[in-house]
Parts: C-alpha cells; structure tokens; sequence
C-alpha cells in the first residue's frame, strides 16, 4: 500500500515537473519573440486640414527706375510709408542730362543755319537753269538736311521729357513703399531698381507650400481664414484699428486664388510633390511682411477606418497590414501576425484611411521589435 502512494506521488511529481518546464520553456520562448504594439482602427473620415504660416506679400508691386545717368540729391520717404499717387520719393541731379539737351539744342541751330545757306545757294542755280544735275543735287542735299534736322528734333523732345519726367521720382498709385535701396548721394542708372511700392488697391497675398492628399483636396476659389497676430498690426496714425476677432489677432477672410505644382517656398511641407497655394487677402491696416496664418478646415471624401501611416506597407501584390490573431492551445493563446491586404484612400503625415480589407475588432500591428513575415508568432506589449 506505501509503494502504490509513493509511486502515485512520484508519477505526480513526474507529470507536475513536465508541466512547468514545459510552461517555463513557453514563457522563455515567448520572451525571444517580436515584441509588438497592437490598435485597433477607428471609424471617420480623415482629417486633411492645413495651417501655414508665412507672411504677407502686396498682390502687385511696382520696382521704379531712374530714366538718367543721375545722382540722387533728396529721398523724400522712408520704408514701409504709405504714399499717394503722385507723391515725391526721389530727386535726382539732372545736370548731364541738361547739358545734352543744350547740345542737342545747339546742333540744330548749326543744321537750320546750314540749311539756310543751302537754300541761298540753290537760287542762283535756278535762276540759270541750265545745270539741271546740279539743281537736282542740291535739292536731294536740302532733304538729307531737312531729315537731320527732323531727328535732332526729336533727341531734343525725348530728352525734355525724359528730364520733365524722371527729375522727380513719384508714387504711380496709392500704396505702400515696400524697398528702397539707395540714399542721397548714390550714383544711378537707367533700369536699375531704385524703389518698390506695393498698390493698396490690388490687396495683399499669403503663399505657402502643401503636399500630400491635404494639398490635393484644395479647390480654387476656396475659403480661407487668415489669421494676423495683434502684435503684428500696424498702428495708422488717425485711423481705428479693425475689430479683433479673438484675443490678441483678428481673422480675415481669404480665397485660393492659385495652385501649382512644385515648391519654390522656404518652409510647409516642401517635398516633390508640393503645391505652391497662393491665398488673396484684403482688409484694412495690413503691409507687407505681416506674419499670417492660413487655416483651411477639410476632411477626406472617402470615410473608412483610420490606422497609423507606420502600420502600413507594401510590396508587389499592393498594400497590407500585419493583424495580430490569435490561438487557443492547452497552456493559453498564442499570437501570430497574419497579412492583410487593403484598399487603401487619402493619407496625411501620420494616418492613413483604409477602405477596404479590414474590420473594426482586428488589431493592427502599428510597431514591432523587429521585422515580421506573414505568419510569424508574436508576443503583445
């Protein structure tokens, strides 16, 4: 009867030893394998909403140049001043100019007084009448003078004007100097940018850069709001500011007036596939280089269910995901990832709208320890 006991007992011990080294060598087991975080995808469409920030730049500016070799002798305002059309900005020294058009002045004189002696000289031939080459030569000179003199009109008349003109420097139209890159004493030319007022009339635009599905689902002609910090705001002299709209800034309405391809913009998303977007602003007290900000509220067209960028990828069959299932065995679940192909919609910088492929309970694989293949036992953090 003890023996039976004991060998009851022993075969026991035997089993119950089996038993945890077979769920100690699980456990150790499971410690080696991919370590993996798991969600479960949420239901909605994608938010595609944009907010850049950039600075305002007038809608059409003007660069103004000299129309002489001349010197300028008086700035009449500074940067950032508002100015009326017809406003003096530059004077400039005009004396060699002058001095041409004195020449020019006197080299006509010198051709009426040639021609004057052209015609005396014709009338004795005339009155002969029998040298009929000679008179027609001389009469061909008096054209060929005439012609001169003609031009010399001309240079005189172009050189008024360019004096009348260009000696004073104005304001083509009510706006904002917004460069001026010379000062009393400069030495300029013709063509050379001297002075840049941007129109008030025209308003004043925001361009920034977006990329991806957000830059996609832009529309020309689409609302906008812009929002100017209060601390950017200039102070007009005898003017109310506008209305804030919230604390410390206001928003004024914008639309998309422009949209293409590439980026040209410091800053916003950048990349190969951003859109440069332009946004027309307009409203009182605004210049150039006030700090904006465009806030443009959208969502994706197509809803479905929202998982990580990070979870998904793709090799030459399309797009899948890695879904952690389960299975009941005598010592408890085991986890193994499982491919799952998806039809996949529009993507913003961190999540991505499944369409099709999967249900709301599977859990989504979205980071791993290390790399899976389809059907690779896992264990969840």
């Amino acid at each position: 009867m003890k023996r039976k006991t004991a060998l009851r007992w022993a075969l026991g011990l035997f089993f119950g030893g089996l038993l945890v080294l077979t769920f100690l060598s699980n456990t150790i087991q499971s410690l080696s394998l991919p370590k993996v975080a798991v969600e479960k995808p949420t239901v909605g469409s994608l938010d595609l909403s944009i907010s850049e920030d950039g600075f305002l730049q007038p809608a059409y500016t003007a660069p103004l140049v000299p129309l002489g070799n001349w010197t300028v002798t008086t700035v009449h305002v500074k940067k950032s001043d508002h100015v009326k059309k017809g406003d003096p900005l530059l004077t400039f020294d005009t004396t060699t100019t002058q001095r041409s058009l004195e020449d020019e002045k006197t080299r006509y004189e010198q051709l009426q007084i040639q021609y004057l002696q052209m015609q005396e000289a014709l009338k004795p031939l005339l009155r002969q009448g029998d040298d009929e080459d000679a008179i027609e030569k001389q009469k061909q000179d008096l054209q060929v003078k005439q012609l001169d003199m003609e031009i010399e009109r001309r240079q005189i008349a172009d050189l008024e004007k360019q004096i009348r003109d260009g000696e004073v420097l104005r304001a083509p139209f009510d706006g904002i100097v917004s460069s001026l890159s010379v000062e009393a004493g400069a030495n300029v030319s013709p063509g050379q940018s001297v002075c840049t007022v941007a129109s008030d009339a025209s308003g004043y635009q925001l361009v920034f850069s977006a990329s991806g599905d957000a830059a996609d689902a832009l529309q020309l002609g689409g609302n906008v709001k812009v929002a100017i910090a209060a601390t950017d705001m200039p102070q007009t002299e005898g003017k109310d500011l506008p209305a804030f709209n919230g604390p410390g800034g206001r928003v004024l309405d914008g639309k998309i007036s422009a949209i293409e391809s590439g980026s040209g913009q410091s800053g916003g998303e950048g990349g190969s596939d951003a859109k440069t977007v332009t946004v027309d602003v307009s409203g009182d007290g605004l210049s150039p280089g006030l700090k904006a900000t465009a806030n443009i509220p959208q969502q994706s067209a197509s809803p479905g269910f929202k998982i990580p960028v990070d979870a998904l990828h793709s090799d030459d069959s399309g797009s899948y995901v890695f879904v952690a299932t389960a299975k009941e065995g005598p010592l408890g679940s085991s986890y193994y990832a499982v491919k799952a192909y998806v039809n996949t919609g529009e993507q913003s910088d961190d999540t991505v709208v499944i369409l099709s492929g999967l249900s709301p309970d599977e859990r989504v694989v979205t980071d791993s320890s290390e790399p899976l293949s389809d059907g690779d036992r896992i264990r969840l953090e």
